[in-house]
């Protein structure tokens, strides 16, 4: 039997969210942790594309972002990603800048829980600091840039929904139990922690009846964990899918929730099928990232579609050449631009991905001014 399974059958029911963590960190058959011989979940060969890894575009504009601040600072940076995987983009980052230490970067740090995926990372990228959590790693001193992709829409969510019973509305959240033969099924009952009603009074939502939505009452504490480690001289980008919770909530847009999987760059409907096997995300709600700044005396800072924040950095600058000139273009050119459509044209990821921007301190105002878009007139 399926390991992840045969946990819930031992447990006899669990919560959506407490299914999430196996089927995503289970340490021996987990969707991200479960050993690899070939190709890890990320790419061509995988089962989905994230923005650093479509196209060496994004790693190529982060590393001159990187190499601005580094001068407008007149100090090298620490620069970490959170979820790093094999470090597809990270060394891209890094060979960019001329490695660990000669340049901009002063350290540079990779936080990944699946220990396959670390042993790549630090075969391929020498000079980086890996380890399972920030904790496990001495805080940084001088400026720090923090990166993470895809993360916080991979932290388990509670799933509930709003049923009528004797005539009276209430909360109850989704739960996953053996139904026979191997199978899981969705059951409904009480809600499995008083987070959760506190959440929707702390964001001032109302569900409707029938209406379904993941949330993640923990998401603001790990965020601000995060960014307390990076200390008072910092900045955070926050690339992933998500809205505030006004948007992100509004039944008229997502009444039944945003929770997915993905196999085989294809949507999976029934997330509770072959559990281990499926990618499985559910977007974030940038407001429990913008609190946990704000409760650390950081900037909340602000969101902006991936294509506008690439585009502000450069993006476009690093085309081919001859593409804005309306000159003869050579096969891997037009292949460059293939790709970069995708991080820049205004539909897409391009839209759909948002890189929520927080910082404190010296960091944070060098970069402010970095990113603050000419005036119309220049």
């Amino acid at each position: 039997m399926n390991a992840i399974i045969a946990e819930v059958a031992r447990r006899g029911r669990v919560s959506f969210a407490e299914f999430m963590e196996l089927a995503l960190y289970h340490p021996e058959a987990g969707y991200y942790t479960r050993r690899r011989s070939g190709p890890g979940p990320v790419g061509a060969a995988g089962d989905f594309i994230t923005a650093p890894t479509a196209t060496p575009l994004f790693a190529r504009t982060l590393a001159v972002m990187l190499r601005r601040l580094s001068r407008g600072l007149g100090e090298q940076v620490t620069f970490v990603e959170l979820g790093a995987g094999e470090g597809l983009s990270l060394r891209r980052v890094v060979a960019e800048l001329g490695g660990v230490g000669p340049g901009a970067l002063r350290r540079v740090v990779a936080v990944e829980v699946a220990d396959w995926a670390r042993e790549r990372l630090v075969a391929e990228c020498p000079g980086v600091e890996a380890r399972r959590s920030l904790a496990e790693l001495p805080h940084p001193s001088g400026p720090v840039v923090l990166f993470a992709s895809e993360l916080y829409d991979a932290l388990p969510a509670h799933r509930i929904t709003v049923r009528r019973r004797g005539g009276v509305l209430e909360h109850v959240e989704y739960f996953v139990e053996p139904s026979g033969g191997g199978r899981l099924r969705w059951a409904l009952g009480a809600l499995s922690r008083p987070e959760l009603e506190s959440y929707l009074v702390t964001h001032n939502l109302v569900l409707e009846e029938g209406q379904v939505a993941e949330l993640r009452p923990d998401a603001e504490a790990v965020h601000a964990g995060h960014l307390a480690w990076c200390g008072k001289n910092a900045v955070a980008l926050i690339l992933d899918y998500g809205y505030p919770a006004r948007q992100l909530y509004n039944p008229r847009g997502r009444k039944q929730g945003s929770l997915v999987g993905y196999r085989g760059h294809s949507l999976v409907s029934n997330v509770l099928s072959n559990p281990g096997g499926v990618d499985i995300t559910a977007h974030v709600n940038f407001d429990d990232l913008t609190n946990a700044a704000a409760g650390l005396g950081w900037d909340r800072g602000q969101i902006r579609p991936l294509g506008a924040f690439l585009a502000l950095h450069g993006a476009l600058d690093l085309l081919p050449a001859g593409a804005a000139r309306g000159e003869p273009l050579s096969p891997a050119d037009w292949a460059e631009l293939a790709t970069a459509k995708k991080l820049l044209a205004p539909s897409g990821m391009a839209v759909d991905q948002k890189v929520l921007e927080q910082g404190k301190g010296p960091a944070w105002q060098a970069y402010c001014k970095l990113a603050t878009p000419p005036p119309v007139d220049a």
